[in-house]
């Protein structure tokens, strides 16, 4: 993995602790629902840093004793492939854009593909986008290698990936696929470290197995798994479902035990753009939340809103030829990236990466042969967003969700 930074001493953020001493990031309203009558614009205010949405939608928060307007900001949000599709630049790129959540927040976001996780690493420590969504293990490999990056939440919290046969034939074990070639969707990408540790979790090493780099979009790698090219495949949850949904069937082998509780997604930013302005990047996560909220609520409206944004999502088909797919797919993806109980009303604390779920991802890095030190969680996940973030009125958004055909 190389970085523009060669060299990166531990940091300890200084800037967002003044932040924080002096007030501005501090929550004073209720992280749960801010379901009050909307306030004015300039209006006076007592709650230094309250946010409230104003009279004409935006978002607003209280300084210098008046509901403010946040300055306008614009922000580049790098996604971990290399095509986009139903997943997370639909929930939470497509979707905010569309229903004028980065609107409200007075934000300019754009969305750009990448290699993969340690792409998006790359990207992000090098300034070329200022946050991105990349597996926490391959944000931990460059955190040990030096990159100009920290890690403000999660996203992909329930383990999304898995190995994949053909039904017909012959493989029925991670033995069997000893000697055997994999398709995993690049050396950049989260599949690579992923079926590292897969294999290491059933005793076997890389050099057991022929690793091929397949891509990706799922129906060329299905191709090859059917004609034998590779004897299995490393995707996720959201591409398989898309192709399941065509009539493709999938054995799946089952991840070992140590991959139980490991998180996948992480929003990793550029540390010094983030100690610059981490309120923009509360907007962004804020805007990012309500995406995921309304998705959960409504796939169907979600979908629509995705293709409507990103319509080279689309290939070449319809709107009415690929929402079945599409649906299939983006619920899969929501299903990994929020709570497993609950509503989506209920979801206070999206972002939260827990010390056990940092331990375990840790360990699964450690298995895949990515990182060798220890990595501290408070040193590096800055959680002082997660909050902030986590504060909008999620009744206003299940209700317009709710109004849109399912």
């Amino acid at each position: 993995m190389n970085f523009s930074t060669p060299t990166r001493t531990k940091k300890v953020q200084s800037a967002v602790i003044a932040v924080l001493v002096t007030g501005s990031m501090l929550v004073t309203g209720s992280a749960a629902s801010n379901a009050a009558a909307a306030v004015k614009t300039g209006a006076a205010c007592s709650t230094s840093a309250a946010i409230a949405t104003s009279t004409t939608g935006k978002t607003v928060t209280c300084k210098s004793k008046k509901w403010t307007e946040y300055k306008a900001a614009s922000l580049t949000f790098a996604i971990a492939s290399a095509a986009f599709s139903p997943k997370e630049e639909f929930a939470t790129y497509a979707v905010p854009k569309q229903l004028g959540y980065q609107a409200a927040e007075n934000l300019t976001v754009t969305a750009v593909p990448s290699g993969g996780s340690i792409d998006v690493v790359n990207i992000v420590s090098a300034g070329r986008a200022d946050i991105g969504a990349a597996d926490l293990g391959s944000a931990m490999q460059g955190i040990e290698k030096n990159a100009n990056i920290s890690i403000i939440g999660g996203l992909v919290t329930n383990f999304p990936w898995k190995i994949a046969v053909d039904p017909t034939k012959s493989i029925k074990t991670a033995a069997d696929l000893k000697g055997k070639k994999i398709g995993i969707i690049g050396f950049g990408s989260g599949s690579y470290p992923y079926t590292k540790a897969w294999l290491a979790g059933y005793g076997l090493k890389e050099s057991d197995v022929t690793l091929v780099a397949t891509g990706t979009a799922i129906a060329p790698a299905t191709l090859q798994l059917q004609s034998g090219a590779v004897d299995a495949i490393a995707y996720y949850t959201a591409v398989y479902a898309s192709q399941e949904f065509t009539g493709t069937k999938f054995k799946y082998l089952p991840n070992p035990a140590a991959l139980t509780g490991v998180q996948s997604l992480a929003w990793v930013v550029n540390t010094d753009k983030f100690e610059a302005n981490p309120e923009v990047f509360e907007r962004f996560l804020r805007t990012a939340n309500k995406g995921l909220v309304f998705s959960s609520q409504n796939v169907k409206a979600a979908t629509l809103l995705g293709y409507a944004e990103l319509p080279a999502t689309l290939a070449g088909s319809t709107v009415e030829a690929k929402l079945p797919a599409g649906m299939a797919g983006l619920k899969a993806w929501l299903t990994s990236a929020t709570p497993l109980t609950g509503k989506p009303i209920s979801w206070d604390s999206l972002g939260t990466i827990t010390k056990a779920n940092w331990a375990k991802t840790q360990a699964y890095t450690a298995a895949a042969g990515t990182i060798v030190t220890g990595i501290d969680l408070v040193d590096w996940l800055d959680a002082s967003l997660i909050k902030r973030a986590n504060t909008y009125d999620r009744a206003a958004i299940v209700a317009a969700a709710d109004k849109r055909p399912k």
